[in-house]
């Protein structure tokens, strides 16, 4: 009893946590990607937008990727922007940074927790022997997230902005986040294209990983059916 009991607790962990463990690796893999911003920068033509060479907003990025990740203090920096040196961000970006730093912070957390919780949960039932429910979880899973990430798709395909702008309000306690396109480097270098273009790549790759471990899956789950009738 007990061990059926532990078993369906690791299938319903792993049909949770597996999606969002494998969703936010994704979402960081991108977001702490220096080369992916770059290419961006080229495409959204950044430099002539912002009036600063490549090599100082390449510099910039990486101190930007550096304080999401824990790897310096603060956002305090200078760089020959429209032929002046001045200081990159202003008072209201950095605070914003801050509370953006924050949700990067519990996102690591909650994505470690949750491959913990997910490695607990197969290691467990791959030495109870029952394959058959890890194979069951997963599909289970892939499914639901393929269903759920395909509304998102339509919903920020139909009118990002309007959801971009339900994220901040939700996420965010502040209008920090509300900067002048005019004034404000940060606004300058993330433009909403930029997001657009972010979220559009973690949703496709997050896709084809959940649809690759349904078709796994799928095969796994049916293959053992045949063998056990």
């Amino acid at each position: 009893m007990k061990n059926e009991i532990l078993a369906k607790l690791s299938k319903y962990c792993i049909m949770i946590f597996l999606p969002i463990a494998i969703f936010l690796l994704m979402l960081q893999t991108f977001a702490f990607n220096v080369e992916f911003y770059m290419s961006k920068f080229d495409e959204f033509e950044t430099t002539e937008i912002i009036k600063i060479d490549e090599a100082n907003l390449k510099s910039i990025t990486v101190n930007m990727i550096d304080y999401l990740q824990s790897e310096r203090d603060d956002l305090e920096m200078l760089s020959v922007i429209n032929g002046r040196m001045e200081e990159v961000f202003g008072e209201r970006e950095k605070e914003h940074m801050k509370d953006v730093k924050l949700l990067f912070d519990n996102g690591i957390i909650i994505r470690n927790v949750s491959v913990i919780i997910t490695l607990a949960s197969l290691i467990y039932l791959f030495f109870k022997n029952k394959s058959n429910v890890i194979f069951s979880a997963i599909l289970k899973s892939s499914i639901v997230s393929l269903g759920l990430i395909s509304i998102l798709l339509a919903l920020v395909k139909i009118d990002f902005f309007k959801y971009f702008t339900y994220f901040h309000e939700i996420f965010f306690t502040n209008d920090l986040w509300l900067l002048d396109p005019k004034t404000d480097v940060l606004i300058q270098m993330l433009p909403l294209e930029f997001f657009i273009s972010i979220s559009t790549s973690v949703v496709l790759w997050f896709s084809a990983i959940m649809l690759f471990s349904t078709l796994l899956s799928l095969y796994k789950v049916k293959k053992q059916k045949i063998k056990s009738s």
